[in-house]
């Protein structure tokens, strides 16, 4: 930004380098504050503590790229639990210092966040007295999460007036929906589509989708690719941004268009006809600006899935997650059908956010007892200091991922529970390499039980997953079959692995998740990334143990891998007798909502 003497006062703008959606939405704001004489400075939060910055944006890519469950458990864990209020401690903590000491370098008027965790840390500073200039949130997403609003924010900016209920419930703080902040190109796209697919060097017909991923290019943007190339009715033009990798990868298909990252993305959707994208940011809400129809399909872990969630039920745009629903969709948002979702999406570039910043600067005074930091006290801090924000940020790492990965499960998210007023109990029996390739098949088919297989059984013997298939039995997804409880470190993951080989042998996906080993967040998050629900059992029945008492709801999990079937059949037998003088009827997972 133009660094002189600020006309009407200056603005200090807080963004973050993690994709481009904060740090465009910033970009605008300090365009269009500068436009009206006010000076601007815009800051990249992670430099406020550079190491730990440089470890969260290499965690988060990581995450993201190699292991997309992992950022789903630590998205529940921290985001979506108790542990968001401690969290925000260690922040202002770890980056509060260095934000306060460049507002006061600045001598800014008033503070603007688009960024999560800034907005928390400046909130928790704000409401101790460490910041006498107003802070104000930018909520770039839909979904407002408690680590994006805080109660020390003196104002909430939303892009729909959904999330701005949220963020005044959340906050008890004013909240406005003023609509997304995107740039000029997209307020205002100039050409027809025509021109625009004659400068692309794209087809002047037939039906064009935009498939966008961010700035990083992260999700399952190849499933995607082929889903629609599968098609043969559209014509899917990949922008994979800094993915070099996947563009290579989809270069190389016959048929379709990949792109790199570029700055033609205003000309892009004025040549498409729909934009298919996985989490629900800056993209689409340039798309909403142009007037181009966006569908979200197989969305980012944590936020993406969130955002997609909020956007679909506001009408703005469409969210499914299997292929065939997103053909449907694909067809029905290119119609006329899909004029509506058009207009509504439109309709949330209601105002100009910098008016209500302005407003807010204008009527703010100093609050009363408000330390006024100087930059001399605010100079750099001490080795003690800097040793205490590494222990602290290490602690909240290990906490995450290790222990705290419960909370998420802890309330049942995203596990089967029993139909509501219905008498019966839930079977399923772990197979081992002693049964598979028995009758236990058929066996599990007359009693309606649920078939278990382990990833390791299912490598070694694709045919007992085949047979239990074709006879007609359910089978859950039963990890890889390790027992370690710390699974959540693991990079390659048992549920994604064991679900891959089971399709492999028997052509058809698992719909539930029935782990081997405790349940802990990761597993919540691992079994949402591979589209299955958790089965938690009530009980695990041992094949010599006495039977257990039978209760109503509960699901039983039979351990026989070591088993015979003429063992099984017995055990069975004598399980679903006592359930029956208890006046229950038994039943397989899918009976499970």
């Amino acid at each position: 930004m133009t660094i002189g003497s600020p006309a009407a006062g200056s603005v200090l703008v807080v963004s973050a380098s993690m994709g481009g959606g904060h740090d465009g939405a910033a970009r605008e704001l300090c365009r269009r504050l500068e436009e009206r004489g006010w000076h601007t400075r815009m800051v990249d939060f992670l430099r406020a503590a550079p190491v730990m910055g440089r470890l969260l944006r290499w965690g988060y890519t990581a995450q993201l790229r190699a292991a997309p469950w992992t950022y789903e458990a630590t998205y529940q864990v921290w985001a979506q639990s108790v542990l968001a209020r401690p969290l925000v401690v260690v922040l202002a903590f770890v980056f509060g210092r260095r934000m306060r000491r460049w507002a006061v370098q600045l001598g800014a008027d008033a503070v603007v966040t688009t960024y999560p965790l800034a907005s928390v840390a400046l909130g928790h500073d704000r409401r101790r007295g460490r910041l006498d200039v107003p802070v104000v949130t930018f909520v770039t997403d839909f979904a407002v999460h408690p680590l994006w609003v805080h109660p020390g924010v003196d104002l909430n900016l939303c892009v729909h007036q959904q999330s701005a209920d949220q963020a005044a419930a959340a906050t008890g703080r004013p909240a406005r929906a003023t609509g997304p902040m995107v740039a000029e190109a997209f307020r205002r796209p100039g050409g027809s589509r025509l021109e625009a697919r004659a400068a692309l060097g794209l087809p002047a017909e037939g039906r064009v989708v935009l498939v966008a991923a961010g700035s990083w290019g992260v999700g399952e943007l190849e499933e995607t690719f082929d889903s629609i190339l599968a098609s043969g009715r559209y014509l899917p033009v990949v922008v994979c941004g800094a993915n070099k990798r996947l563009r290579r990868r989809l270069a190389a298909r016959a048929g379709g268009v990949a792109m790199g990252w570029t700055d033609q993305m205003a000309t892009l959707m004025t040549a498409a006809d729909v934009l298919v994208e996985n989490a629900g940011g800056l993209t689409s809400m340039e798309a909403l600006s142009v007037g181009l129809p966006v569908v979200t399909f197989r969305p980012i872990p944590g936020h993406g899935r969130q955002n997609a969630l909020e956007m679909d039920k506001a009408g703005v745009t469409a969210y499914v997650s299997d292929p065939e629903q997103l053909m449907a969709a694909l067809d029905r948002v290119t119609t006329l059908a899909g004029r509506g979702m058009v207009a509504a999406g439109r309709a949330m570039f209601c105002a100009d956010p910098t008016d209500d910043i302005l407003e807010l600067i204008g009527q703010s005074t100093p609050v009363p007892g408000a330390a006024v930091d100087d930059v001399r006290r605010l100079g750099h801090p001490s080795r003690p200091r800097r040793l205490m924000k590494a222990g602290a940020a290490a602690a909240m790492v290990y906490a995450g991922l290790n222990l705290a990965a419960d909370a998420a499960t802890a309330h049942g998210l995203g596990v089967a529970h029993a139909q509501p007023h219905v008498a019966a109990i839930y079977l399923g029996l772990m197979i081992g390499p002693a049964n598979a390739s028995g009758p236990v098949a058929a066996l599990l088919a007359r009693d309606h039980v649920t078939a278990i297989v382990n990833g390791r059984l299912a490598r070694v013997d694709p045919g007992a997953v085949r047979r239990l298939m074709e006879a007609g039995d359910e089978v859950a997804n039963g990890g890889w079959g390790d027992q370690d409880r710390l699974h959540v470190l693991q990079m390659e993951d048992g549920v994604s692995r064991t679900n891959r080989v089971i399709h492999l042998a028997g052509y058809r996906c698992c719909r539930d998740y029935a782990p081997q080993q405790g349940i802990n967040g990761s597993d919540l998050a691992l079994a949402r990334i591979a589209h299955e629900r958790i089965v938690h059992p009530s009980a695990v029945v041992g094949m010599g143990a006495p039977l257990p008492r039978l209760s109503a709801g509960w699901i039983y999990v039979i351990d026989a891998q070591g088993a015979s079937t003429t063992l099984i059949e017995q055990r069975l037998d004598h399980l679903i007798a006592a359930a029956n003088q208890r006046g229950l009827t038994t039943a397989s997972f899918a009976s499970l909502r």
